[in-house]
């Protein structure tokens, strides 16, 4: 079977409008996606920004005319960028093609199920993308495997919390942690932790949870890879669920924010290290 696909490029004032010609011309599928690469960081309670410069795509079946549905656009006054006609795939596997053997630090190696372990991989964490966040692609999760291969986590307790596909936890326990508890707003998060680390067979060491179910404790090691906001928000309860000595590992911050970050937790931790990464910092700190 083939599928045609046509492109439109907007700007994001014609968003609603151009997406309502895909529908009324018969569309299956309507995607927006971004030209130009620019990201979108932080957005506030209720928004839902859009980049300035938009690509509309709208999927058509086979037998549709899609001369007519081009020249109906046109007439509209759109401005259709792209038609190509695609092949069938199986689209839920096809998001997979550039996910490959990730190696982080000396040791720790991130494997996708379909990949054989490479051989200088000395700790394996197998994982698929799914749909919680995390799977080591992105310079916030990165720089928290980086850190984590580089220490002594043996016999460590930890908490990860946003922990999104458990795969900082998982990380950690297969370096020799003893236990994780993993905590994520998102119940999809909850489940593809406990997912992962029944694939990891670390199953018996993880527990994961909501955090409106979350029993605060004290853990020797705490994770937490969310975004400056809920970073600076969460600054109290964080530190208080870090025993003695303990060490937080702070991630998701645009180096325009750590600062701010650094503020929330003055007096509760002292920053011993940080890393970067295109922009991304990594902070680590041990309670005070």
């Amino acid at each position: 079977m083939v599928w045609h696909k046509v492109t439109v490029s907007t700007a994001q004032q014609q968003v609603d409008h151009v997406e309502a010609q895909f529908w009324e011309t018969g569309a299956l599928s309507v995607t927006l996606t971004d030209p130009m690469d620019q990201p979108i960081y932080e957005p506030g309670p209720g928004e839902i920004p859009l980049w300035e410069s938009i690509e509309i795509c709208g999927l058509y079946q086979q037998d549709q005319d899609i001369t007519a549905i081009v020249a109906n656009l046109e007439a509209d006054g759109l401005v259709v960028s792209q038609v190509e006609s695609m092949a069938d795939r199986v689209w839920e596997r096809e998001w997979l093609t550039d996910f490959v053997p990730m190696p982080f630090g000396d040791r720790l190696w991130i494997v996708p199920t379909e990949f054989d372990v490479p051989e200088q991989a000395k700790v394996a964490l197998r994982l698929d993308p799914g749909l919680a966040f995390g799977t080591g692609t992105h310079e916030t999760t990165s720089l928290i495997l980086t850190w984590l291969d580089a220490q002594d986590c043996s016999g460590k307790t930890v908490l990860d919390f946003g922990a999104g596909s458990g795969v900082l936890g998982i990380a950690a326990l297969l370096l020799g942690a003893v236990s994780c508890c993993a905590v994520d707003t998102d119940p999809q998060a909850v489940t593809a932790t406990l997912e992962n680390a029944m694939l990891n067979r670390v199953s018996d060491r993880i527990s994961a949870m909501q955090p409106e179910t979350f029993l605060p404790g004290t853990y020797d090691l705490v994770l937490a890879n969310i975004l400056a906001e809920p970073l600076v928000e969460l600054a109290p309860q964080l530190t208080e669920s870090l025993a003695a000595g303990g060490v937080i590992v702070l991630s998701g911050i645009l180096s325009a924010q750590q600062e701010q970050v650094e503020a929330a937790y003055e007096g509760l931790v002292q920053f011993i290290d940080q890393s970067e990464q295109a922009g991304w910092v990594c902070l680590v700190g041990r309670k005070c």
